[in-house]
């Protein structure tokens, strides 16, 4: 029972299933001026415009400062997870109806399906940690690929304070001597306990 447990827990700790979004896929040419970003993209880069909806939340004064700008996210087409693609964010889609719908440039799109397809079924997930984005629709998302830490140990009980012990004084020694009457000594006698003091 006790392998049994501890096999259990060291599954628990060690997989996890990363945060998927669903939603929708069409391409785009970023090529055709600036995205949302800032950044101006080619039609042969990897690169995704995500829902205007979405984008919104985060940062809807300055899109050019989005914290979701430059992310990259794996995506593939949804029920073939073997065949993906990982694109950065780069622009925003105003087209795009789902919070979750992804603009892909051409050559994303085309490694998942052909371009006269035009639409399909998409799921994603972060490849990156994106702890930062600590509210909207991505709070709390898992990226593929991470284990998250176990919790801290609680804190093991202090020991019960021990009574300090009591201090002792010094105690002055006693010397002990031995005294010699050298005047009831008899002449001989005082010689030698005058040598011994």
């Amino acid at each position: 029972m006790y392998k049994s447990l501890s096999l259990l827990s060291l599954l628990a700790l060690t997989s996890h299933a990363a945060t998927v979004f669903n939603g929708e896929g069409t391409y785009y040419s970023p090529g055709i001026g600036f995205g949302s970003c800032g950044v101006l993209n080619q039609d042969t880069e990897l690169v995704a415009a995500l829902a205007q909806v979405t984008m919104r939340q985060y940062n809807p004064s300055n899109p050019n400062n989005n914290p979701v700008c430059g992310h990259k996210v794996r995506v593939w087409e949804t029920g073939k997870p073997a065949n993906s693609v990982v694109v950065a964010i780069e622009d925003t889609c105003p087209g795009c109806k789902g919070a979750y719908d992804l603009d892909l440039s051409p050559a994303a799109f085309n490694k998942l399906d052909r371009p006269e397809v035009g639409r399909i079924k998409i799921s994603w997930e972060f490849v990156e940690p994106v702890t930062f984005l600590k509210n909207g629709p991505f709070a709390g998302a898992v990226p593929a690929g991470t284990t998250p830490l176990p919790p801290p140990p609680p804190p093991s009980p202090s020991p019960p304070k021990q009574p300090a012990a009591p201090t002792k004084k010094p105690v002055a020694k006693k010397q002990h001597c031995t005294c010699v009457d050298v005047e009831n000594l008899g002449e001989a006698d005082n010689a030698g306990a005058r040598d011994e003091l």
